[in-house]
């Protein structure tokens, strides 16, 4: 009997004291983890945006390089916080008869030639195809807000082209961009800031990504280290 009674007090359990001194260390090791946790997760997320982003990017340039496409492009468009990316091809006939139409002014203005609106064979945005494809994404953001813009290659170069945002115009001259920006979209950032002073980037942003490409079609992705102020290959 005093056998049995010794085995219950020793399995008694927790008192109150005991339970709350549990609780209480929970709560502490929880406060200094989640920090933690919540900065994995967000650089987590936009990484994969900017993977995905990377290989669409890739993938179309495959088609054109392969020859399945004569002619590609690349949209990215943010409105209202959602950022969509389609990707679209035009075979060579429909590039020929836009060529050899002499009304056309495919030689002469290149964005025009990059603008949306063409005679696309196959779009990501419409056809259920393994060649083209589309993206939405929330709570990522770019370097431009409520707008869009477009990238356009051949496969020796030729028409390389852009369009909107992917455009630049300084002393009179136009030149088609070859970056653009991915970052986290908060209620406090909605698109990403890489402004320079004295051509050092003035970057805040925790998870910053770099999506380069020439007009060969050549496409990396790099990301901003705070620690060493450059850009890593990822």
């Amino acid at each position: 009997e005093k056998l049995m009674q010794a085995q219950e007090k020793n399995i008694r359990g927790f008192n109150l004291l005991e339970l709350l001194v549990v609780i209480v260390i929970i709560s502490v090791i929880s406060a200094v983890a989640y920090p933690n946790f919540s900065s994995w997760k967000k650089e987590r997320e936009v990484r994969g945006a900017a993977v995905k982003i990377k290989n669409l990017f890739t993938s179309i340039n495959s088609q054109v390089q392969r020859g399945l496409y004569a002619f590609v492009q690349i949209e990215v468009k943010e409105n209202k916080g959602v950022l969509t990316v389609i990707s679209r091809g035009m075979k060579m006939t429909t590039l020929a008869s836009k060529i050899n139409d002499s009304s056309s002014d495919w030689y002469e203005n290149p964005e025009l030639r990059c603008a949306d609106e063409q005679d696309w064979d196959d779009d990501g945005s419409l056809d259920n195809k393994l060649e083209v494809s589309s993206l939405e994404l929330k709570d990522i953001a770019v370097d431009f807000e409520d707008d869009s813009g477009t990238v356009c290659f051949s496969k020796d170069g030729t028409w390389y082209s852009g369009f909107g945002n992917f455009v630049t115009e300084a002393g009179g001259d136009t030149s088609v961009d070859s970056v653009f920006f991915i970052c986290g979209r908060t209620s406090e950032i909605s698109k990403c800031d890489v402004s320079e002073t004295d051509g050092i980037p003035n970057i805040e942003h925790d998870n910053l990504f770099a999506l380069n490409w020439s007009r060969f079609g050549n496409i990396t992705l790099e990301k901003w280290s705070k620690s060493k102020e450059d850009w890593i290959l990822q």
